[in-house]
């Protein structure tokens, strides 16, 4: 007796079991829905110089059932896509930087699944490769005749990359006694290279470099400084000039005295 009750109940639970409604998720084979996101693919990067910006979302669905309903939504558009095994939908997002994009899918049963897609848009055109790279210059400082300059501020800024203030990205470094610098981590492959110091003209230059870490000399001419022999003549000139007014100021007065006689 116990024992057809033991199958009995055995019997019970396995029709309990079969008349259960599965759930839907993402990614089961057994399930009735899923989404495979191919564009964008998650955690990838892309350059848009457009606001807003616009993403193409490339998706496959497979289902069990027939599809209802998909939605492309990015938190701040939504849009609404024919139902189909394979979608091509544009949608807009709002700012630069990380974003996500949902899909959701509801089959005629009811059933619904959503797939997700991280990505990072970086504003503006797309760069060259040699502009994501990193450089090293150092150098030494000399005045014509070859003696090195301490103290005589160099600085290195990169030629297209801005930080928020739309300053070039840079640095600076000051020579040491022996007139050596090094200035590390600056975007190129185009350097805007100057170098400065109280008694010489500034240094100027845009530069490239095939390599990471390049050496650069500078030579630094000194400020023109006024002629003595030419300060000489000017004061000489200045003098005669004086006298010369002198005379005529005397003679005109004499003049003004002989006609009031």
């Amino acid at each position: 007796m116990n024992k057809i009750k033991t199958i009995s109940i055995g019997i019970l639970l396995l029709l309990l079991l079969s008349s259960a409604p599965a759930s839907a998720s993402s990614g089961g084979s057994d399930q009735p829905l899923s989404i495979n996101i191919t564009s964008p693919e998650n955690g990838t990067s892309f350059n848009s110089d457009v606001v807003p910006h616009e993403v193409r979302v490339i998706a496959d669905i497979s289902s069990k059932y027939a599809i209802a309903n998909i939605t492309v939504d990015s938190g701040w558009e939504t849009v609404e896509a024919g139902p189909s095994s394979h979608i091509e939908e544009s949608v807009h997002v709002e700012s630069g930087g990380e974003n996500s994009i949902v899909v959701t899918v509801t089959d005629e049963k009811g059933n619904s699944v959503s797939e997700t897609t991280t990505f990072t848009i970086i504003t503006g055109p797309p760069l060259s490769p040699g502009y994501t790279i990193q450089y090293a210059v150092y150098g030494e400082v000399t005045d014509p005749e070859g003696e090195p300059l301490q103290d005589c501020r160099v600085t290195i800024n990169s030629s297209v990359w801005l930080d928020f203030n739309n300053v070039p990205l840079g640095s600076t470094s000051m020579t040491d006694t022996s007139g050596n610098y090094l200035i590390e981590n600056v975007y190129g492959p185009e350097l805007m290279i100057t170098a400065d110091k109280e008694g010489f003209r500034r240094y100027r230059s845009v530069e490239s470099f095939d390599n990471t870490s390049v050496e650069f000399n500078i030579v630094m001419v000194p400020e023109e400084k006024e002629s003595p022999g030419f300060g000489f003549i000017t004061g000489i000139s200045g003098i005669a000039f004086a006298a010369i007014c002198v005379i005529f100021i005397h003679a005109g007065n004499r003049a003004q005295r002989s006609l009031e006689k």
